[in-house]
């Protein structure tokens, strides 16, 4: 017999009565799942994780509890981490949009690896403000950048994240200038006016690019998925940034790469809804 989603989280079989704040407690739930899923941490301690959610140790042990019995969740000790129900999920992810995506730019990804000679490629769809990576390529070299599969990081400091934003709508680029821009090194932009000049000229070429904005030490180029007309994701490759002069004179040619790959991969994705559907608005 299927639990209901509400029962589920408050820990109770069918024929028992649901108390007030169920919907709450749901909520917390996959909160707390959504912290085990972004943190860079393999266990948690209980208290750890209410001060990620924001929630008094009892409720997220309780939750905690819920979820190990269900499969969520594992217990070390006194410590948790995800649990082999996230196996499942993570393949059955391959049927959703993304997972199509991440598929159909499996062989334009390695094609991209092997000619530009990256130490790394992503592909990577708009998040919200951030981008969230959907796959990686690397070589020892690139393990040190801040990205990982399923990982996000502010657009604004990625050329992935200016590759999207160029070819987006005046209202959501707008969105993002709004707000305060990140900083995630010393180098990364937060002035409007210039991410704003940075994004017309990204259109005018075809590919974006920046220079130790996400990571001290590396240069990244990347370029949009064009699907209808408009950027569902972007490819980079990323290259050590030593010898930054000499790496200037060859941004020509890793764009041509990344435009390269990124028009191989609006080529084969097989869904041609995606040509209709309306991309989620950045928030």
């Amino acid at each position: 017999m299927l639990v209901s989603a509400d029962r589920m989280m408050a820990g109770l079989d069918e024929g028992q009565t649901v108390p007030g704040g169920t919907e709450s407690s749901a909520s917390k739930a996959l909160a707390l799942l959504a912290a085990m899923a972004e943190a860079t941490e393999a266990e948690f301690g209980v208290t750890r994780l209410g001060e990620l959610v924001g929630v008094p140790k009892s409720t997220a042990h309780r939750l905690l509890k819920v979820l190990e019995g269900r499969g969520f969740v594992d217990r070390v000790g006194v410590k948790y981490r995800v649990g082999p129900l996230f196996f499942r999920l993570s393949e059955a992810a391959r049927w959703s949009e993304y997972g199509e995506l991440r598929e159909v730019a499996c062989r334009p990804l390695a094609w991209l690896f092997e000619r530009s000679q990256a130490v790394a490629v992503h592909l990577a769809v708009l998040c919200g403000p951030d981008v969230l990576y959907l796959d990686k390529i690397c070589k020892p070299a690139g393990t040190r950048l801040p990205s990982r599969v399923g990982g996000r990081f502010p657009a604004t400091c990625t050329a992935l994240g200016k590759a999207v934003l160029a070819h987006s709508t005046s209202a959501e680029v707008a969105s993002v200038l709004g707000e305060p821009l990140v900083r995630a090194t010393p180098r990364s932009v937060t002035g409007p006016g210039r991410l704003a000049a940075q994004l017309a000229e990204i259109k005018r070429v075809g590919y974006a690019t920046e220079s130790e904005e996400a990571c001290h030490g590396m240069v990244c180029v990347a370029a949009p998925v064009l699907i209808g007309g408009t950027a569902r994701a972007a490819v980079s490759l990323s290259v050590p940034s030593v010898g930054s002069g000499e790496i200037g004179g060859r941004f020509g040619m890793y764009g041509a790469q990344a435009i390269e790959a990124a028009t191989r991969v609006a080529r084969l994705v097989p869904d041609r809804a995606w040509h209709e559907r309306p991309r989620a608005a950045v928030s």
